[in-house]
């Protein structure tokens, strides 16, 4: 019973991760898409300085945007954990304690999940790279000219990991079209990018959030304390010699 709570309770993390890395893989595809259709639109199949402009342009503002989703999920993430304190402190004080609806505890803040997230989105560019380097024998002769050596199955593959991860194995792709002769397999060093990016900001987000509450908290502690110092009037009705003299 105790191994199958488990397996559930595991099984709603790895869920609950998966879910937030969809935001910023989808930026990502959209960053391998648009540089495919940019970078292929030459004729030239060699590695130039506006290809690499292009590429380290997408390859950044997929990055950005990342930080920037990423940022606001340890927040939110932030938020759940404080919730779940509440929670918990309350249950240990009565019975019962107190409900919180909203609250999920696959989504509390640990520093570990933010790189887990980008773990998810960094397995698209390892198994690009992954692909690529099983198959780089076909693919360098294919662009020595030899298209009879890649299969229409192949093909198709390859497209599809442009799509998915083309920041990651184009530069590698044209490289070896000029005659580098570079590994693909390295490729999959650059999946460390989105689990960094992601990871930091996570922590990043947590930490802002907290600073903010802190803060927010400081300020109306403040406006309590001078509150209940501000020396309170008194209406004497105005009649002559019912107000105190004032001390010169």
């Amino acid at each position: 019973m105790n191994f199958k709570k488990t397996m559930k309770k595991a099984g709603r993390q790895v869920w609950e991760l998966f879910k937030a890395s969809i935001p910023s893989a989808i930026m990502y595809f959209c960053a391998g898409t648009v540089l495919l259709m940019l970078t292929m639109k030459q004729d030239e199949m060699f590695w130039d300085g506006t290809k690499l402009t292009w590429t380290l342009v997408c390859g950044l503002v997929a990055m950005a945007y990342d930080g920037l989703v990423t940022y606001a999920q340890g927040g939110n993430a932030y938020e759940m954990l404080v919730s779940g304190n509440m929670k918990r402190v309350s249950e240990r004080e009565f019975e019962g304690g107190y409900k919180i609806s909203s609250h999920k505890y696959a989504k509390e803040y640990r520093d570990w999940k933010g790189f887990a997230i980008g773990g998810f989105i960094a397995l698209y560019a390892i198994i690009t790279g992954i692909i690529f380097g099983c198959n780089q024998t076909a693919i360098d002769s294919a662009l020595a000219g030899n298209m009879g050596v890649m299969g229409k199955g192949l093909a198709v593959l390859l497209i599809i990991c442009f799509l998915l991860s083309g920041w990651s194995i184009l530069p590698f792709y044209f490289a070896n079209a000029g005659g580098a002769s570079v590994s693909y397999f390295l490729s999959c060093f650059l999946a460390l990018a989105p689990i960094i990016v992601t990871g930091v900001f996570y922590i990043l987000g947590a930490y802002g959030r907290r600073a903010k509450a802190i803060k927010a908290q400081e300020l109306a502690d403040r406006a309590s304390k001078a509150e209940s110092q501000r020396e309170k009037k008194i209406n004497y009705g105005g009649l002559p010699g019912t107000k105190p003299r004032k001390r010169k």
